[in-house]
């Protein structure tokens, strides 16, 4: 959730139901601050911006609608979503045309309340991307820390070799496959970076992340008034992406009917926008990728086969980092570089012990999995050495035996064997002391959900 995690402000006089909502998205990781009536959300609105709001309309000082209507116009950059016990129509077709994003009835479902505010936050990551597309004059290069591939070992020279001669190539479409955190988005960068549309833009898209009918208006535009919110005409990111890189991400999540309108685009170079007739010509290379079986998809008819063989002309493996051990301590020292410069910390590696249990581990969730260990083990360490007991693996179904099964913990000092449930418990008791006792930003430092901190308190004892 890190790249469409927001800011929100939940204006709810209900305090159970205001820290209800805010319990609910902070497990999905944004930042949540709960205001009990009007003044107090204009008092948090004038120290700080907000993406979200989500505004009750049913206060005791203000009328939510007067309040929603004064935030659009002092606001305007804010996303207001209404909430309320009271769901009559003519007040939610009031409140959409004073600019409300969205109308939820109370009680409001979990799931329901989290896709959408998970909907909003992606449109607003777009919308980012698209602006800050629009300003660029120079393209990042696969030169740059960010985008140079790490890895010394056969698996990874080989792939390394593989995207060079595609990047040299005038190439129309890239496949590329391999599972969660094997680093395919910074692969796709990295060609597109070798490539002889370096200059040109790089647009990234999640087509997991949004309905099919927002990702079809992102991707292609569209008239104004061809739809309820289309109150102007938008230009799509195919267009942003002329001349450049279009990547995306999760291709195996796309919806049927939109990738009829995909392959239209590869096979022609053109499309029209949303509720337009007018012709928009388009060159652009596109590199797609998936952690899924797509030929299981196919036989199953939820993927396009004429879509599968027009994008599958340079398949592209990424293999799993289980497979090329031998790069973790070369990827442990670019990390450690990247988030040592991060935090202002002299940090040289780490310890032989901590380097012989990265080296032992499956790493289910990859080099994203071991870049989140070594930078949680940067953030709490206070020596130049991150040691064993600063590694701090996520307690998912699976993980834990994934542990027990690859790695044995080093001694202690005492002679002592440490227990996973022991290098657990001391880096919660690090995190709560680098936190002073604040829970939230205890939270925070281990990469844990709130809740989950404090069943892991509760379990261990820790006051």
């Amino acid at each position: 959730m890190a790249d469409t995690a927001v800011s929100i402000l939940v204006v709810e006089d209900n305090v159970l139901v205001g820290l209800g909502v805010k319990d609910v998205l902070e497990a999905d990781g944004h930042e949540v601050t709960v205001a009990a009536d009007g003044k107090s959300a204009t008092e948090q609105l004038a120290t700080r911006a907000f993406e979200v709001a989500i505004l009750d309309l049913c206060l005791p000082d203000e009328d939510g609608a007067e309040l929603l209507e004064r935030w659009r116009r002092e606001y305007p950059g804010m996303h207001v979503m209404i909430m309320t016990a009271h769901g009559d129509i003519q007040k939610a077709v009031k409140c959409i045309k004073a600019g409300a994003f969205e109308f939820l009835t109370k009680p409001v479902e979990k799931v329901l309340l989290k896709n959408t505010v998970r909907n909003l936050a992606e449109r607003l990551r777009l919308n980012r991307q698209v602006n800050l597309l629009s300003q660029l004059t120079q393209r990042e290069t696969a030169t740059e820390p960010s985008h140079r591939i790490v890895g010394g070992g056969a698996a990874m020279h080989q792939a390394m070799d593989l995207a060079k001669r595609v990047a040299s190539s005038n190439f129309s479409c890239l496949f590329l496959r391999g599972e969660t955190g094997t680093g395919k988005s910074l692969f796709a960068k990295a060609i597109h970076g070798m490539s002889q549309r370096a200059s040109n833009p790089f647009v990234e898209v999640n087509c997991s992340a949004l309905p099919a009918m927002l990702v079809e208006s992102e991707l292609f535009g569209h008239k104004r008034g061809s739809f309820t919110d289309a109150k102007e005409d938008k230009a799509g990111l195919f267009e942003l992406a002329d001349k450049g890189t279009m990547f995306l991400d999760e291709i195996g999540d796309m919806d049927l009917a939109l990738q009829a309108k995909l392959l239209h685009v590869l096979e022609e170079k053109q499309f029209r926008r949303i509720g337009d007739s007018k012709v928009v010509n388009v060159d652009v290379a596109v590199i797609a990728a998936t952690n899924k079986n797509v030929e299981n998809q196919v036989a199953a008819g939820q993927f396009r086969e004429d879509l599968y063989y027009r994008i599958n002309v340079i398949p592209f493996h990424l293999p799993p980092l289980r497979e090329h051990p031998e790069d973790v301590p070369e990827l442990c020292r670019h990390f450690v570089d990247i988030f040592a410069r991060r935090f202002g910390k002299k940090i040289h590696g780490l310890t032989d012990d901590a380097m012989s249990r990265l080296k032992n581990y499956s790493w289910p969730g990859n080099v994203r999995e071991l870049r989140n260990v070594v930078e949680r083990g940067c953030l709490l360490t206070q020596t130049e050495a991150i040691g064993t007991d600063l590694l701090f693996f996520p307690t998912l179904p699976g993980a834990a035996m994934a542990v027990a099964a690859t790695v044995t913990a080093p001694p202690t000092p005492a002679g002592t064997v440490m227990s996973m449930a022991d290098a657990e418990r001391q880096a919660i008791r690090k995190a709560m002391d680098e936190a002073q006792g604040n829970r939230n930003k205890a939270a925070r430092i281990l990469g844990l959900h709130r809740t989950t901190l404090y069943k892991k308190l509760a379990e261990y004892g820790i006051e």
